[in-house]
């Protein structure tokens, strides 16, 4: 059961990342507006439902693995290192899902029609943080992974 949860995990993360990656892309060399805005009206919402379903895919697989690799019974009886990472990579992964459901609620909101300042603000400074942290988290499992 163990290696099926992980496995589900890796392939959720795997979609989640380039997912972000391929619209994060798709946002810097669009050049043409109407063609940016042609795109994300159509692959938008329909990413962003997906997205919000990987996501839950990760929360609930990577609190099962928290919870059987025994960290909620008594975190002491890990390395610092150890602790470290995974309270490190739990914080942000809170930062993230905090900054995907902003970025859902202003591009859901605005789909179709010209974004305001603010959300532009918003949408693009969620998306940016989202980008970044994907890898910084990324990061952070894999060192997680090499000391369990």
């Amino acid at each position: 059961m163990y290696e099926i949860v992980i496995f589900t995990h890796i392939v959720a993360a795997a979609t989640w990342i380039g997912g972000s990656m391929l619209l994060f892309v798709l946002g810097i060399t669009l050049r043409d507006k109407e063609a940016q805005k042609v795109v994300y009206f159509y692959i938008g919402p329909l990413y962003g439902y997906f997205e919000a379903v990987v996501l839950v895919i990760l929360l609930l697989t990577g609190t099962y693995m928290y919870i059987v690799n025994g960290f909620h019974d008594n975190p002491g009886k890990f390395t610092y290192e150890l602790g470290y990472y995974m309270h490190v990579k739990i914080a942000l992964v809170a930062l993230i899902t905090l900054a995907t459901i902003v970025h859902m609620f202003v591009s859901l909101k605005s789909n179709g029609r010209d974004k305001t300042l603010k959300e532009k603000i918003l949408a693009r400074g969620t998306s940016l943080l989202i980008f970044s942290l994907n890898f910084v988290i990324l990061w952070l499992a894999i060192q997680i992974r090499n000391i369990l």
